[in-house]
């Protein structure tokens, strides 16, 4: 796993964090101003990048938080083979060991392989985890 150490103070919103050893996307962040019997503090709010469910997290503002490597990559999509994509990326190379979503994005993309439509997958992994995000017709 590919993670970094940031001070809590240099995360934005945009920025991904790890809360509750789930990767997150930072949605909002507020510093208090230091009182008479401590330091300043950090509240965050986050969305897990995969499923979207909501955590927020309050520590000092000279804390560290952890930052995982998120990459996002774009297969073009060959066959849908027992639940499993068949993608190429642009490279040449192929994997099939990505499963089709169960959400409506996943019916989307079935309906759009059915129709004969030249899909563009993207897939975005971190700590491990890969999942189809989005699909968009290619002209």
């Amino acid at each position: 796993l590919n993670i970094k150490q940031w001070y809590q103070r240099r995360v934005r919103g945009g920025s991904y964090i790890i809360i509750k050893d789930q990767p997150c996307k930072v949605d909002s962040i507020s510093t208090s101003k230091p009182g008479k019997h401590g330091s300043a503090k950090c509240a965050i709010v986050a969305k897990n990048i995969f499923n979207g469910s909501r955590h927020d997290e309050i520590s000092q503002a000279h804390a560290t938080v952890k930052c995982p490597k998120v990459t996002r990559a774009i297969y073009q999509l060959m066959n849908i083979d027992d639940d499993h994509l068949d993608l190429m990326h642009e490279n040449g190379s192929t994997r099939c060991d990505i499963r089709v979503p169960s959400n409506e994005l996943g019916d989307k993309i079935r309906e759009g392989f059915d129709e004969g439509a030249q899909l563009a997958i993207t897939i975005l992994s971190s700590m491990g985890i890969e999942e189809a995000i989005e699909s968009k017709e290619i002209e």
